[in-house]
């Protein structure tokens, strides 16, 4: 059996590979504040990557941080240093569709990713692979409150609704994650879009989770930006977390693709909407 670092170990993708790694027999040490070992403690950090047999790495998202891709890239520096010290030899990165990332004038909420790909491509790293994902599906129960919104009839976003974007299962990322940091043969890829089963519009969306919430009558409601800006601030989100949405928000209602790859079998999984909100729905 191996070791293997989950940085993010309480986080949606992170509990499942850790989990899933476990039950394969294998050490976890796990990265998390709340398990006691933070990102910001350099010393803990490069103990915890140091003598692994992989790495798995993901930037975690501050959504009260003043000034987000600050942050994100502070996190980034301490994440490539301890990498680097620690001379780890297979790291597996979760990344994010960057279609809608322009370096020069566009900072979108997956900003943070794209750097964090740019800090270990540095790096002499012999097996790495930086998984560029689509939107979680369960970013509907968290960030969006779908559940909550459904109450009122309507579910709200600044997306266009008739336009079409790759969803994904946090347990279907999981999966990519742990067989790609057990492979005898590392992908000779370094990157790969997972796209999850198919592009759905929010209005597609919206139906089917309406419908598996046995609420039908709920309809999808675009809203002007900057509605949804003064919503985000007033959830208790910093100004700087919500420019980063709405600047996702804005590229992706221009018509601008938010992957880079043509779907495929390789980037395709498994996990539908329909399923998946079968699953979350039914267990409550």
């Amino acid at each position: 059996m191996k070791i293997y670092t989950v940085i993010g170990a309480t986080s949606d993708v992170g509990k499942i590979v850790a989990q899933q790694l476990e039950d394969m027999g294998h050490t976890v040490r796990k990265v998390s504040r709340s398990l006691g070992i933070s990102i910001d403690d350099d010393d803990e950090l490069l103990k915890a990557v140091s003598g692994t047999d992989g790495v798995y790495v993901m930037i975690p998202i501050d959504m009260q941080a003043p000034d987000l891709h600050k942050r994100e890239n502070e996190i980034g520096e301490k994440l490539a240093k301890a990498i680097q010290t620690a001379d780890v030899k297979r790291v597996v990165l979760l990344s994010s569709l960057i279609g809608l990332v322009d370096p020069d004038s566009v900072k979108t909420s997956a900003w943070g990713a794209y750097m964090m790909e740019e800090h270990l491509n540095k790096l002499d790293i012999k097996e790495f692979i930086s998984f560029r994902c689509a939107f979680f599906m369960e970013n509907f129960l968290k960030g969006l409150g779908f559940r909550e919104q459904a109450e009122n009839g309507s579910f709200v976003t600044a997306f266009r609704a008739d336009v079409a974007m790759p969803m994904i299962s946090c347990r279907d990322i999981a999966d990519k994650v742990v067989e790609a940091l057990t492979a005898d043969t590392f992908p000779e890829v370094h990157v790969r879009e997972l796209q999850g089963a198919r592009d759905y519009t929010m209005t597609e969306a919206t139906q089917i989770l309406a419908a598996a919430l046995g609420k039908p009558e709920v309809r999808y409601k675009q809203v002007p930006i900057e509605e949804a800006y003064k919503a985000m601030i007033t959830a208790g989100v910093s100004s700087s977390f919500a420019d980063a949405v709405m600047e996702t928000a804005s590229s992706f209602n221009k018509g601008n693709s938010m992957t880079l790859e043509i779907r495929s079998p390789e980037n395709t999984t498994k996990t539908t909407l329909e399923q998946w909100a079968k699953e979350q729905f039914e267990e409550r």
